[in-house]
């Protein structure tokens, strides 16, 4: 599934070369088991790292800063196991492990606290993030999954969701992106927590365009009718994406 949707939109010659160092940012924000839909397939970030490392990466890295311990966090998601045991190096964050990032055009992180370290000669970013619910802004999916790099009182910003998300789009523009449907959290999201919310989607989106595959997997595997996500019009506005996903390089691939 995962080298197809890739082949789709170029194939990973066309976006790894030999020697690249690639940052892989999955979603590992809670304390959840991996069946219950609220992180990053393990299983998908190890295909994705296998991949990536035998289209010539020198290094492959894997990191996340989970809103709890983050120990814990990898651990219990898979993600730390899965990470190692395909060959990439681990980053988890440190107090030491932030630096200040400007980001011009931001409303809420024109300079804000970036979990920098695991960024230090990296030549290639990709996000692999699940689609699942969430309160505040309907729905996370890849680009809410940035979320993940910001340090300090992040929390601040869920007062102004659908802003925060926009901005970044702007502060992170992935090689590409992978939309992890393979498990679905329906309702009952960010965090999960019971089986029943989840449901088995079989299916991985590949976009160059992160709006593009948050307005695909919010209307086409969450199933949600009527009007986006305020934040993928504002990233729109922002010139960041285009949310009619018919037009732009992405590949959906399924498995029965």
């Amino acid at each position: 599934m995962l080298r197809m949707a890739i082949g789709a939109i170029g194939g990973l010659s066309h976006f790894i070369r030999p020697g690249d160092v690639v940052l892989i940012k999955p979603n590992v924000a809670f304390d959840r088991a991996p069946k219950l839909g609220a992180t990053t397939s393990p299983d998908m970030l190890g295909a994705l790292i296998r991949l990536v490392r035998a289209a010539g990466a020198a290094e492959v890295r894997a990191a996340d800063n989970p809103i709890e311990s983050p120990e814990t966090c990898f651990a219990k998601s898979g993600i730390a196991a899965a990470a190692r045991a395909n060959g990439a190096q681990v980053f988890l964050p440190s107090p030491t492990s932030f630096e200040m990032l400007e980001v011009p055009g931001a409303k809420l992180i024109a300079r804000w606290p970036f979990f920098y370290r695991p960024f230090r000669g990296v030549t290639k970013v990709i996000g692999i993030a699940p689609i699942k619910d969430h309160n505040l802004c309907s729905a996370s999916m890849c680009t809410n999954n940035w979320y993940g790099l910001l340090g300090g009182r992040r929390n601040q910003f869920h007062q102004d969701i659908h802003n925060i998300v926009a901005d970044l789009a702007l502060m992170m523009r992935p090689t590409f992106v992978i939309l992890d449907g393979s498990r679905i959290l329906m309702k009952n999201g960010p965090t999960g927590g019971d089986l029943s919310d989840v449901v088995h989607g079989r299916t991985l989106i590949a976009a160059t365009d992160q709006v593009a595959a948050d307005a695909f997997g919010y209307s086409q595997l969450l199933g949600r009718k009527g009007d986006l996500p305020q934040y993928l019009h504002n990233a729109h506005a922002r010139g960041l994406g285009e949310p009619d996903w018919r037009n732009v390089a992405m590949q959906e691939e399924q498995v029965g």
